[in-house]
This record gives structure tokens, sequence and C-alpha cells, in this order.
């Protein structure tokens, strides 16, 4: 949507700049004139620029709207497929990955200890902001007790939120949970969407 007002911008500013000298240069209408027999009314130059100027504003609104769900598609195909590749991991190895993917997204990441870690296996730093991350490679239902563990480690990591990662799904006690508290649940398909985002920053796939 950025891109979309940045174009409306320009456009819109290109035609009053032009509107602006070709008043300066028109010489005044003559009012009272009917179109000769015959003949449709000529359009008013300005009228008809301004005209032309929201047409392809338009136009250019809706060709990034393609792009844009295409985008989200192959985000969404590319990154469930690559996330049904990690099933065959620990959950050990599940915290390494899930690290390295999100350096590559531009976070800090420090591992905790793997046993005694309070409740968060990561800790996430960005923009002055610490996260508390619960990873769990699961392909069922992650219940409330990944919720209570996420909120544990962020007061004790002294965190400002708290995420919950898994390979699987949520139940909706941990989703209705996770609403009230603050934490943010990413599931399957969110993470099939980070390694989409990363894939594409990285220029691999």
């Amino acid at each position: 949507m950025t891109t979309t007002f940045i174009i409306l911008f320009v456009v819109v500013f290109a035609w009053l700049k032009w509107w602006g000298k070709s008043s300066e240069a028109s010489p005044p209408t003559q009012i009272g004139q009917p179109p000769k027999a015959g003949q449709p009314p000529k359009e008013d130059p300005q009228a008809r620029h301004l005209r032309k100027t929201i047409e392809f504003a338009k136009a250019q609104h809706q060709t990034l709207k393609k792009i844009q769900r295409e985008q989200d598609i192959w985000q969404r195909q590319f990154g469930e497929s690559q996330a049904d590749k990690l099933d065959h991991l620990s959950g050990a190895e599940f915290e390494e990955f899930l690290a390295g993917l999100l350096r590559g997204l531009g976070y800090a990441v420090e591992l905790t200890a793997t046993t005694g870690d309070y409740g968060a296996d990561l800790i996430l730093t960005k923009d002055r902001q610490r996260i508390a991350v619960q990873a769990k490679r699961y392909q069922g239902s992650v219940g409330v007790q990944a919720v209570q563990e996420a909120l544990s480690g962020q007061a004790y990591y002294r965190c400002d939120a708290a995420w919950v990662v898994t390979t699987g799904s949520f139940t909706p006690n941990a989703l209705q949970l996770a609403v009230k508290s603050g934490v943010k649940m990413m599931g399957r398909t969110e993470l099939g969407k980070l390694i989409a985002q990363n894939t594409l920053k990285t220029g691999r796939g």
C-alpha cells in the first residue's frame, strides 16, 4: 500500500504542476459558445489530463494488488512445503533451525540452556525489543502449557514480548489464553511464511 500511495502522490503532483503552468499559458476560456452541430463537446485539456492521471493510478494500483496476491500465494505454498520438512527434526534441532531462520530475518538470537530454560528456548532482540520464544516441534495441537511457558520465559528473561512457534497447530484454549495475555502464536502456516520471506531475502529457492 505504501508503494501505491507514492505512485498516486507523484502522479497527482505532476498533474497539479502541469495544470499550474497551463493555466498561466492558456488564454481565458470563452463562455457561452456551444459546440457546432453534429460535433461532440470538446473535453477540456485539464480535465482530460486529470482523467488520464486517475486512470493510470487505478491501473497501477490493480497491478500492485495482483502482484501482492501472487506473492502471498507463493509464500504460503512454498513455506508450507518447506515446513513439512521440519517434522523429522528433534526438538533441539528445531530450535537451532529456528535460530538460523530468525537471524536471517534480522533478529539477534540467543539460545537458552537445553534444560532449565524457564520457558524460553530463544531470546530475540531487534529494534531494542527483547522477545522470549517457546519453540515446539510438534505435529499435533499445542496446548495452554506452551503459552504459560512463554509467559514465564518473558518474565524471567525480562523480555518485552513472548512468542510460541510450532510446526503444528494450537488448541482453542491455547489461542484464547494467548489473546488475553498478548502472546504471539505462530503455527505451521505462519512458520512457512517466515521461511518463504527468508528465502526471498537471501535469494535462495
